[in-house]
């Protein structure tokens, strides 16, 4: 689906940002202030808080972390559902996985976004979304606004896991990846120990090479900081 050829906007399109990384979220703010129809009125760095803030600023898009603290991106869209006025939501993954962004639409998400988008898709998804009725959000629009992805077999790995596979294939130690994410060890070994089930292998370097080979994080993944 074409996104509708913009009019001229007669005000600006009110944005709350919900990342638990602080350097994230402002980095996302200032690429945003860049478009002079959109403007970011608050930034949440937990769950709890981003509806706090959805109840009092109602902005128009919620840019949603799916790995939040206090309140994870599922209960804050169950509680979105119980608004009135609920913003349009759109997903902010590090991973395209298809069944948890599929997971996300099936809940009232109206778009998601890759970590790694340009500027260009960032600010073509608020639009998008923003101008885009409800009623026509389908699963067939272009990537980084609409797109509802196919599945694929990474779907049984969580953002978390993902990110900790990623951690793992560029050689940090459980210490080191819990410091990252700010998790305690066990943690990182629980997450580990679930991913090796869940892909049929042994070791980290096992699963890897089994996310590398399937393309579900890419050499460009593993030299990004």
């Amino acid at each position: 689906m074409q996104a509708a050829e913009r009019e001229p906007a007669t005000r600006k399109i009110k944005v709350v940002i919900a990342d638990d990384h602080t350097m994230f979220r402002q980095g996302l703010k200032e690429m945003l202030t860049t478009d002079e129809g959109i403007e970011v009125i608050g930034e949440a760095g937990d769950g709890e808080e981003a509806l706090s803030l959805v109840e009092r600023l109602r902005p128009d898009i919620l840019l949603l972390d799916i790995e939040m603290p206090v309140l994870d991106a599922y209960g804050v869209m169950d509680r979105l559902e119980e608004s009135l006025s609920p913003p349009k939501v759109v997903m902010v993954t590090m991973f395209e996985n298809a069944k948890l962004v599929r997971e996300f639409f099936d809940r009232g998400a109206s778009g998601y976004l890759s970590k790694s988008a340009s500027l260009k898709e960032l600010v073509s998804a608020v639009h998008t979304v923003y101008e885009t009725p409800a009623d026509q959000i389908t699963p067939t629009a272009s990537r980084g606004s609409l797109e509802k992805p196919s599945e694929d077999e990474s779907g049984d790995l969580s953002e978390r896991e993902l990110e900790i596979l990623l951690l793992a294939a560029r050689g940090l130690s459980n210490r080191q990846a819990a410091n990252h994410l700010h998790l305690a060890d066990a943690t990182i070994k629980r997450h580990l120990a679930n991913i090796y089930q869940k892909l049929g292998v042994g070791s980290r370097g096992e699963a890897a090479r089994k996310a590398l080979s399937e393309g579900w994080i890419s050499t460009h993944d593993l030299m990004r900081e």
